[in-house]
């Protein structure tokens, strides 16, 4: 039995796994809580995914404090909900 990497979505339905098809990690960038940054020299490939992760947690739902991502050309914005109140985002690109 192979392990690998699996991204689910809110319903838990698989969206990619790494036993299906291999992706590189392009980059790794860290938004910092309650800003709005920009990342310029993201590799391109012809597809690429990312994922988002909250660092220092607290217990509970807190999606609503996590940033949302764009991913255009070389460019990567992660852009906070709020101006308060929001988590770290560490965020991992990954291409094919």
């Amino acid at each position: 039995m192979a392990y690998g990497f699996e991204v689910r979505d809110s319903g838990n339905n698989l969206m990619f796994s790494s036993e299906d098809s291999t992706f590189t990690l392009l980059g790794t960038y860290l938004a910092p809580a309650n800003t709005t940054v920009s990342f310029v020299g993201v590799p391109t490939m012809p597809t690429r995914i990312f994922t988002r992760h909250m660092i220092a947690e607290t217990n509970g739902d807190n999606e609503a404090y996590v940033h949302t991502v764009t991913l255009n050309n070389n460019i990567l914005t992660a852009t906070a909900p709020s101006s308060t109140d929001t988590f770290d985002t560490f965020i991992m690109v990954f291409g094919k």
